[in-house]
């Protein structure tokens, strides 16, 4: 972020003062969440560095809680460098002395390497406390950043802008801090959203050319298979003529006994083996031949449907279709396309950009909706008493479900159990993050806590969408 715009918020800024309640650090974000509700959002990118103040439900659930001695600590000031993109939030803590103690979180916005430092005051020195980002000269020769020692700006050949920045910004909005946050939502968290895409994309076609060099192998095994009479016709001409073969010959010409005329056949032979040795080397390629041609074409069949289907799902990829699957990280593209082809075959339903509705109508399905495809922020319906099904409400941009979508997803758990006629059904609903699984339980099997009921009408997939007008 340029200079003139950090100023034009640091501007907006200066009477702001907040209580601390915890840190965390989410992705490429340090957030401070602040008591009334607030949150201050570092944002630590390595091409677009800001702050900016907030008041939106977050989904703190994969966060990390970091700076843990800020708790309850007051902000008492936030204050530009005259000289970078460095910020500076004073802040204050009360130890169990009842003595101040100052702290300076200093927020590195350069690139190529955002940092938030965590500094003790000491004198007129600043004490690195802890950092987002930790190195040693090893990985940055001019500095380290490391707790224990003193804080040390970098050196830069920065030289700041501090012209005024235009009214409205960019985006048609009134003030710094609702630019920094709509950019962040809309232009950041996109980019992420493209980047991984991209990824997807390279990785799917990675999987094609494997595919693709597996088959063609495939292919050459089964025109290796189709010849399975030629070598039983060498095996049984070598028979009667093993006496007559020696070592180092490279061709045996013989009658073909399987030939109705009689012909002659000449038989490559293996110069670094005896007879016997050629002999067992054709009678083996016949059996392996023989007994795997059916074997070969029914896997060469599946390395097509496989290769179909990868590039259906690099088709949708391309076309701007956003895959989550949940996956960990590190996972391959076939375990990509095993689980978006589960997720085709089960009931689900598109609400819209944010959320979607996946139903596991079988014990199996019930596994991989909870274990596998449901994440710690998104919410999981089931009817209480009655055995139903697992209705997983998917929160695709970590947003928080209206009142109105959590009671149609009771309403679906209720149709998707044994108590579909009945009037009220109580149905139990919590967010994935309290659901678990025992070790060797039954499929489909879970226990949960932290859960909210309700008593529910029955509708099925169908009066759903119509209600929604999908």
């Amino acid at each position: 972020m340029t200079y003139a715009y950090l100023n034009a918020w640091i501007e907006e800024m200066q009477d702001f003062s907040g209580s601390i309640e915890a840190c965390f650090q989410l992705e490429e974000r340090l957030i401070m969440i602040l008591k009334g509700g607030k949150k201050l959002c570092f944002v630590l990118n390595p091409g677009d560095s800001f702050l900016y103040l907030t008041d939106d439900n977050l989904f703190l659930d994969a966060a990390k809680p970091v700076m843990q001695n800020l708790k309850n600590a007051l902000i008492t000031g936030i204050n530009l460098c005259a000289t970078d993109r460095i910020i500076y939030v004073n802040i204050m803590h009360r130890d169990i002395y009842q003595q101040f103690i100052p702290y300076t979180l200093v927020a590195e916005l350069m690139p190529p390497q955002a940092n938030a430092i965590l500094c003790r005051k000491q004198e007129d020195k600043l004490l690195i406390i802890d950092a987002v980002r930790k190195y040693t000269y090893a990985e940055n020769p001019q500095r380290q950043v490391l707790p224990g020692l003193v804080y040390l700006a970098p050196k830069t050949a920065f030289i700041p802008d501090k012209k005024t920045v235009d009214v409205p910004y960019p985006d048609g909005s009134q003030n710094c801090n609702t630019y920094f946050r709509k950019r962040f939502e809309d232009v950041i968290q996109n980019r992420s959203s493209d980047q991984k895409r991209m990824s997807q994309i390279t990785q799917l076609k990675r999987e094609i050319k494997k595919l693709e060099k597996k088959l063609k192998l495939q292919m050459q095994d089964l025109a290796e298979a189709a010849k399975a009479d030629y070598w039983r016709d060498c095996a049984e001409a070598l028979k009667p003529n093993l006496k007559s073969i020696v070592t180092g010959q490279s061709s045996f010409t013989t009658v073909n006994y399987y030939d109705a005329d009689l012909k002659d056949i000449t038989i490559p032979l293996q110069v670094d083996k005896n007879a016997h040795d050629n002999l067992h080397h054709y009678l083996k390629k016949y059996h392996k031949a023989k007994n795997g041609y059916v074997i070969i074409g029914e896997n060469i069949a599946k390395t097509r449907a496989e290769i179909e289907r990868t590039e259906a799902l690099l088709a949708r990829t391309e076309a701007g279709e956003e895959l989550d699957l949940n996956l960990k990280t590190g996972s391959s593209a076939s375990q990509m396309i095993q689980k978006a082809s589960a997720l085709d075959k089960m009931l689900s339903l598109k609400v819209s950009e944010d959320y979607q509705i996946v139903v596991g109508r079988k014990a199996k399905e019930n596994d991989f909706v909870t274990t596998q495809l449901g994440r710690p922020h998104d919410w999981w319906f089931h009817s209480r008493i009655y055995h139903g099904a697992h209705v997983l409400l998917r929160c695709l941009k970590k947003k928080e479900p209206t009142p109105e979508l959590i009671r149609l997803c009771c309403n679906l758990a209720a149709w998707y159990s044994q108590a579909k006629h009945s009037a009220n059904v109580p149905v139990d609903y919590t967010q994935i993050r309290f659901v678990r699984k025992p070790r060797k339980a039954a499929p489909g099997y879970v226990t949960y806590s932290n859960h909210h009921s309700i008593y529910a009408t029955p509708m099925d997939i169908r009066e759903i969408r119509e209600y929604l007008k999908l």
